[in-house]
């Protein structure tokens, strides 16, 4: 219970003051997040993708078979909650913005610093693998629901070719599979300072949308996408685990990764394509405010052998 208390104060304690301040930044000054929101969509998470894959050391193999296991972990999270979903009588903007919050989670500043501290170095190498394959996803199809809850599909497809992240992530395969393994200096120190400002800017962001939270309505969706996102997932990362063979470390990344909350990009991707901000908001409050329970679970079952 111990160590479980001192996840909660080292990892999610520093993440709500950083909220905290865009909260403030709100209330006190009229911020509004709407051009925040645009910063990160076009600039910094582009950045943090690029960096994430370009400067890692990660063997071929084993980054490929904990990508594609990740992969099939959110179709299988996106299959499931639009099954669950769709029978539901709601807009196209709120199915297209609950959808996108089941499996865009928050494999950075979430996952990224509680496997680290949960389970050590080699995990968070996995950590890193995780998060840019959900980038990837998050990037492509989280851009394609989003824009088709008020879009066609032809201009979908199209929404996805227009984002900048996809082709951050091409760039950043393309130097590495030509064996560029260094960038010129200043190309460098230019993608490394804003990928080290986008993982703030999000939490500033997640408090400027705090700032003009309202009580939540919609309790259907809102429990629907958070029992999905928090529990129904990483059920599935166990079984998928399985399914790649992933053990150790891996398999311990990959699961509690599996379990993270919604991420900050949902409202990024709610406010790009005018699905439902509030709505987005609402999914990331809840699953945050509840993940360091369920996380604290995950992590004492795997640290006990117990899954």
């Amino acid at each position: 219970m111990h160590d479980l208390l001192n996840i909660f104060i080292d990892n999610m304690i520093p993440v709500l003051a950083i909220a905290a301040v865009g909260v403030v930044l709100r209330r006190r000054l009229d911020i509004r997040p709407a051009k925040i929101s645009s910063m990160m969509f076009y600039v910094f998470s582009p950045a943090l993708a690029f960096n994430a894959l370009y400067t890692r050391e990660i063997s071929g193999g084993e980054f490929l078979r904990v990508y594609f296991a990740t992969l099939a972990l959110l179709a299988a999270v996106g299959i499931f909650a639009f099954i669950c979903l769709r029978p539901q009588k709601v807009k196209p903007g709120e199915f297209a913005t609950t959808l996108v919050a089941t499996f865009v989670f928050n494999g950075a500043n979430f996952g990224i610093s509680i496997v680290s501290f949960a389970f050590g170095a080699e995990a968070l190498t996995y950590a890193v693998i995780i998060y840019i394959a959900g980038s990837t996803v998050a990037w492509t199809l989280g851009v394609y629901v989003s824009s088709n809850g008020t879009a066609s599909m032809l201009e979908s497809f199209q929404s996805v070719l227009r984002t900048p992240v996809v082709y951050a992530l091409v760039a950043a395969f393309g130097l590495k599979a030509a064996g560029i393994d260094e960038l010129p200096p200043a190309l460098d120190r230019t993608s490394q300072l804003l990928a080290d400002a986008s993982i703030p800017l999000m939490l500033v962001l997640l408090g400027l949308q705090l700032g003009g939270f309202r009580k939540p309505d919609r309790l259907r969706l809102l429990l629907s996408g958070t029992a999905i996102r928090l529990l129904i997932a990483p059920l599935a990362g166990i079984f998928v685990a399985a399914l790649f063979s992933l053990e150790g470390a891996a398999r311990s990344a990959f699961i509690l990764q599996a379990g993270m909350p919604t991420a900050v990009l949902t409202i990024i991707l709610a406010y790009e394509f005018d699905t439902d901000s509030d709505l987005a908001l609402s999914l990331i409050m809840t699953t945050t405010f509840i993940s360091p329970i369920t996380l604290s679970v995950i992590i004492y079952l795997l640290g006990n052998g117990l899954i």
